[in-house]
């Protein structure tokens, strides 16, 4: 995974817990990088699940509502970092249909050593159907994530199928356009 996700969740715990619990989070979590992280790097996806279940553990918060919040902290970041992205775009439906012919061709410029998941979609004027595939067992991000990007737009949209593969490797999306 690509460093800015770990620098931004450090930053979010940081925020949430206080810089000092945070660091111990980390001392104790004895990650194989030391917790040391660069926006540019790659890193072990295994670590960002490692600090988020150390996290729900610290602070008594369930992993899924830390996993929401922190969602909702890096769509602010991506938002604020690339703005480009954000451009012509007036909905949550417009943004998800972006990411693997507009928003992935951009990432792997910048990183072309990037292991990006694929996101396809169908959509009738009533819904979009979001399907998603990784390598990594990573699609409660990803849900978060698209929940975080219909929050940010505000509009009527909304998650109403959730179906994630029991590997965590591939999900199926249905979000109402009304």
């Amino acid at each position: 995974m690509k460093g800015i996700l770990f620098v931004e969740f450090v930053d979010f715990l940081e925020n949430k817990l206080g810089e000092d619990h945070t660091q111990e989070l980390i001392d104790d979590a004895n990650l194989d990088s030391g917790g040391a992280y660069s926006r540019v790097g790659q890193y072990d996806y295994q670590e960002m699940i490692q600090l988020l279940t150390m996290a729900a553990s610290k602070s008594g918060e369930q992993a899924d509502e830390l996993l929401k919040e922190y969602a909702e902290h890096i769509f602010r970041v991506f938002n604020r970092d690339y703005s480009d992205f954000f451009k012509e775009i007036n909905s949550g439906v417009e943004m998800l249909k972006t990411v693997d012919d507009h928003i992935h061709v951009e990432v792997r410029k910048l990183y072309p050593d990037a292991e990006l998941p694929k996101f396809t979609y169908q959509e009738d004027s009533q819904q979009l159907l979001l399907h998603y595939r990784s390598p990594r067992p990573l699609a409660a991000i990803a849900e978060a994530l698209l929940k975080a990007c219909l929050k940010h737009f505000g509009s009527t949209e909304k998650l109403i199928v959730s179906d994630i593969a029991e590997d965590q490797k591939s999900a199926r999306f249905v979000i109402s356009k009304n």
